[in-house]
């Protein structure tokens, strides 16, 4: 399968490499923080991903030095989020959790560097395969 081009202007990279599908949390400014959009972004691709038998790996990788640190809490926090109600967000990325820690696919990694916490930390600590 031929390697999609990111766009550096998403929040969630998701690339196709050979076996690989590597998903790359893009915001660094923001320490990578969980918002609404992140959790919509990852569940799309792991749910594409997971019905392809060509994906036999999948990566978990953050851009700059921090995966998902305190995005999740500021939502919790401000009590708000775009369109929905936070709990409505905050359900969704602890279904995303679950669905990461019960995927399909056999081989599961995450790649992190720097500040791992908050709902980051609840995606890719437990996996397998966390080099954190």
């Amino acid at each position: 399968m031929a390697q999609e081009q990111p766009n550096p202007n998403e929040v969630v990279l998701g690339q196709e490499i050979n076996g690989a599908r590597v998903v790359t949390l893009n915001r660094p400014r923001q320490l990578n923080g969980i918002n609404d959009r992140v959790v919509y972004l990852l569940a799309q691709l792991l749910e594409k991903w997971e019905q392809d038998d060509d994906a036999k790996l999948v990566i978990f990788k953050g851009a700059g030095r921090a995966f998902s640190a305190g995005g999740d809490l500021k939502m919790f926090y401000e009590g708000r989020s775009s369109d929905d109600s936070c709990l409505e967000v905050v359900y969704r990325m602890y279904w995303l959790c679950y669905h990461i820690h019960t995927y399909k696919k056999t081989t599961v990694v995450a790649l992190v560097n720097g500040l791992v916490m908050g709902g980051g930390a609840a995606m890719v600590a437990p996996l397998k395969f966390a080099v954190v």
